[in-house]
């Protein structure tokens, strides 16, 4: 018993110095690393859409490549009708 509470103590102890420790090395503040992590995301999020859109374009290409045939508006997917 005296050594599980020897080891729920260190523990306990552990956190708190640890989380002091991130507290007082931190870069920057809360609000402006959740900002910065935000703008990431957001970037992360753009190119990856900029690169679908990409690759969808030559992938279109090279299947008007392939069969000689355009995508008529009864082939195209219904999202790409309202374009």
């Amino acid at each position: 018993m005296r050594r599980m509470l020897a080891f729920i103590g260190g523990v306990l102890s552990g956190g708190v110095i640890g989380a002091a420790a991130a507290r007082l090395f931190a870069p920057t503040s809360g609000d402006t690393m959740r900002r910065s992590i935000h703008q990431r995301w957001g970037s992360a999020v753009q190119a990856g859409q900029q690169a679908a859109q990409a690759r969808r374009q030559e992938l279109e290409t090279r299947l008007v490549e392939i069969t000689g045939a355009h995508m008529t508006d009864e082939l195209a997917p219904r999202d790409r009708r309202a374009e």
